[in-house]
């Protein structure tokens, strides 16, 4: 096992966040450990995944699924973990038959529909509206209303992953409050001026860039490899600014619980 993830699991009194690449973290909390849209074997990284498949596959709990595009739903992982791991996928409805081909057995297939809260694992969901981004800040011309970004509860702390998509209403009013926010400062996504909106409407106590320095970048993709997260934080309020963390793949942040308040560390 690696030791980064021997270090994440090794957590107890905090939420222990690793970076994976793209949109894919592992999340540590409360005896689980999750994680969202996983896609660690392509072979256009620049890097390999800092935590392998392999290790993670007979410790993993619960991986979450945002839509069914390859960087979030990585097939070569999810074939993986299909055979050597016993975790649920969480899954839009649109990805459920994307799931069985890749051999997940209905029995670890969970189906989450946007604004339908449910609980698996002992975890609060509340599955998001998404609706994908293309160029010039477009929507994308495939965009469906199945996918879902997720809101959940650990550890008494509520971690929003939007996913890949435009800048919502449900993004700036329904959300509640939210303690660590991921957000994708591409052009496909909420680019910079509606990141910026997003992170000053929520001000969560936490905000973590993804979506950015994870592929191999080419003329035809670089609306979607290539992430601003430095654009991003120069355009922050000096309070938005002390809480935005552009973390290397592979190191491993703590977010103290709800109570009693820790200053966060990161190692």
């Amino acid at each position: 096992m690696s030791q980064i993830l021997q270090e994440l699991l090794a957590i107890r009194n905090a939420i222990g966040l690793c970076w994976l690449g793209n949109n894919g973290w592992l999340v540590r909390a409360g005896g689980k450990l999750v994680a969202f849209d996983l896609d660690l074997d392509r072979a256009s990284r620049l890097r390999p995944s800092p935590v392998p498949t392999a290790d993670l596959a007979p410790v993993l709990d619960v991986v979450f699924i945002t839509h069914q595009h390859g960087d979030h739903f990585g097939e070569s992982t999810a074939r993986l973990l299909a055979e050597r791991s016993r975790c649920t996928y969480v899954v839009p409805a649109n990805c459920v038959e994307r799931a069985q081909s890749l051999g997940l057995p209905d029995s670890r297939i969970a189906v989450a529909r946007p604004r339908q809260p449910f609980t698996i694992s002992g975890i609060p969901v509340e599955p998001q509206r998404a609706l994908h981004g293309h160029t010039d800040f477009g929507v994308y011309r495939g965009a469906n209303l199945d996918d879902c970004g997720y809101v959940l509860t650990l550890s008494g702390r509520r971690l929003f992953q939007p996913g890949d998509t435009v800048l919502l209403q449900d993004h700036l009013e329904d959300l509640g409050d939210i303690d660590v926010l991921f957000v994708s400062p591409t052009l496909h996504n909420t680019h910079i001026a509606a990141s910026r909106t997003l992170i000053e409407t929520v001000r969560p106590i936490f905000v973590f860039p993804q979506h950015f320095g994870t592929y191999q970048p080419t003329d035809q993709n670089s609306y979607w490899t290539v992430g601003y997260p430095d654009d991003l934080r120069a355009v922050l309020s000096p309070a938005m600014q002390s809480r935005f963390h552009k973390l290397d793949q592979g190191v491993i942040f703590r977010v103290p619980p709800a109570s009693p308040a820790q200053p966060p560390s990161t190692g």
